[in-house]
C-alpha cells in the first residue's frame, strides 16, 4: 500500500481511536492505533504512515513531544485533534508544523474536509526544503492526482 494511504491514529480514548480507524478503512486507508507517545514513535518507524492524527494530551507526554519523537525517524504530515484548542495550543501546533487542528468534538464530514486540506499539503521537512516528497522514505504527501489518495472519501462540496 502506497505511504499516503496510510494513517496513524494516536489518541488514548479507546472508543474514538476505534471510530476513527473504522471510519478510514472503509474509505481504503491502512490505518492503525497508537495510544501513548512512546508507542506512536515506534508504530511511525515501523508502520511509516503518511499521515498522523494525533491527540494532544496523551497519557505519557504531549502530542507535541510525540510529534517531535516521530519526525527522528519519520517524516509525515500531522492533524492535531484538541478539546482544548486555545491560542497557545495553535501557536506552538504552527511551530511544530502541524498541518491541520481539529477541534473536539468533530463531525466525520470535518475530519473528511480536513483530510482533503491536509492530502493536497507537503511534508514538514520536504516543505521546508522547499520541494515535494521524492524520498521513499518520507510519507508526506504531495498534491493528489487522479485518482485521489484519500480513497473512497467523498470530495467536500
Amino acid at each position: 500500500m502506497a505511504q499516503s494511504r496510510k494513517v496513524l491514529i494516536v489518541e488514548d480514548e479507546e472508543i474514538l481511536a476505534e471510530n476513527l480507524q473504522a471510519h478510514f478503512q472503509r474509505g481504503g486507508w491502512d490505518a492503525r492505533i497508537a495510544a501513548t507517545g512512546k508507542s506512536a514513535v515506534i508504530a511511525a518507524s515501523e508502520f511509516r504512515p503518511g499521515m498522523i492524527l494525533l491527540d494532544y494530551h496523551l497519557p505519557d507526554m504531549s502530542g507535541f513531544e510525540a510529534l517531535e519523537a516521530i519526525r527522528t525517524v519519520h517524516c509525515c504530515s500531522c492533524v492535531l485533534m484538541t478539546a482544548h484548542p486555545a491560542d497557545t495550543v495553535r501557536a506552538e501546533a504552527e511551530r511544530h508544523g502541524v498541518a491541520r487542528i481539529l477541534s473536539k468534538p468533530f463531525s466525520m464530514a470535518g475530519l473528511q474536509t480536513q483530510l482533503w486540506e491536509t492530502a493536497a499539503g507537503f511534508c514538514v521537512k520536504c516543505f521546508e526544503n522547499g520541494r515535494r516528497p521524492s524520498r521513499p522514505e518520507c510519507g508526506g504527501f504531495a498534491p493528489p492526482k487522479a485518482p485521489s489518495v484519500l480513497g473512497n472519501f467523498p470530495k467536500p462540496a
